[in-house]
This record gives structure tokens, C-alpha cells and sequence, in this order.
């Protein structure tokens, strides 16, 4: 986990207090302001929310539970396999090295959770996208202190 740790560990930097997230207040006529703000101020939040919302609907269904493990080992497998120089994958004439083989089964997996996870999968994130648009609007627009760097990040999307 170190090495994905170093490469993406400056994004939990980013997680604002928990407490502070769950505070919420009836808009007064600023649902933009707050849509914008909020949506740019605790994008790692909603991040955090909609990956464990992922996690238990995988987790409560048993049959996508097994297919993600499935899945799971036959990447570890892949992984492992994939680093050997010596494998070639001839088809039809053609050897496909380690960016083709990689294709593949990632589109191979692609697949394989459309159809066997693809309605507990968007529904979570429908589910979640609900979620975070509830809470941007109903969030207070947080201090000044805190905006000024939100509010440069909100520019520069624009």
C-alpha cells in the first residue's frame, strides 16, 4: 500500500472535518453559491461517501460479492503473470504484449461488472449523486477562511 499511498495520499490532505460536513441548514435563496462551493469544498468528502456506499452494496449482495472476488483473483493472477518477459499470447498470428494483454482484460472486466454488477453499481452511484447534491444545497457555504482557496478551485472549473 506504500507506493499508492505516496502517489495518492496528498488527495486525503484534503478530507475536511467530518463534523463540520455533517452541519446543514435550510438555503435562503443561495442554492448556487452553495452548489458550487460545497461541490468544489468537500469533493474528497463525497469521494469518501460514495466509495462506501460502493462498498456496501457490493458487500450486502453475495452474488456481486463473489464475482468482484473472482474478479479480484483473477487480477492478482494476471498481475503476477503479466510481469514474466517470457509470456507471449500468440492469437492468430499476433503476440500481444503487456499494454494489449492489459487491454484486454480490463475490457474483459468491463464487461464481466456490467453484467453481473452493473444495476447494484449505478444504482449506489445514483443513490450517492442524490446524496451529495442534497447536501451541497442544504451545507452552509463554509467560512471565509476556508473559501478562498475553494473559491479559486470553483474559477479555475469554470
Amino acid at each position: 500500500l506504500a507506493p499508492y499511498h505516496e502517489k495518492y495520499g496528498h488527495y486525503l490532505l484534503h478530507i475536511r472535518p467530518w463534523r463540520e460536513f455533517f452541519s446543514l441548514s435550510k438555503p435562503d435563496g443561495d442554492l448556487q453559491k452553495r452548489l458550487q462551493v460545497n461541490l468544489s469544498h468537500y469533493q474528497i468528502n463525497y469521494a469518501v461517501v460514495m466509495l462506501l456506499n460502493v462498498v456496501v452494496a457490493i458487500v450486502m449482495n453475495p452474488k456481486c460479492l463473489i464475482m468482484m472476488c473472482v474478479v479480484a483473483l483473477i487480477w492478482v493472477a494476471f498481475l503476477k503473470k503479466n510481469e514474466d518477459p517470457n509470456w507471449d499470447i500468440n492469437i492468430g498470428g499476433m503476440i500481444f504484449g503487456k499494454t494489449q494483454r492489459w487491454a484486454a482484460l480490463s475490457g474483459v472486466t468491463a464487461v464481466v461488472l456490467l453484467v453481473f454488477a452493473g444495476q447494484i453499481l449505478f444504482t449506489a452511484a445514483a443513490f450517492c449523486a442524490v446524496l451529495v447534491l442534497a447536501h451541497a444545497i442544504l451545507h452552509p457555504v463554509p467560512e471565509i477562511a476556508d473559501i478562498t482557496a475553494t473559491n479559486a478551485e470553483v474559477e479555475e472549473m469554470m
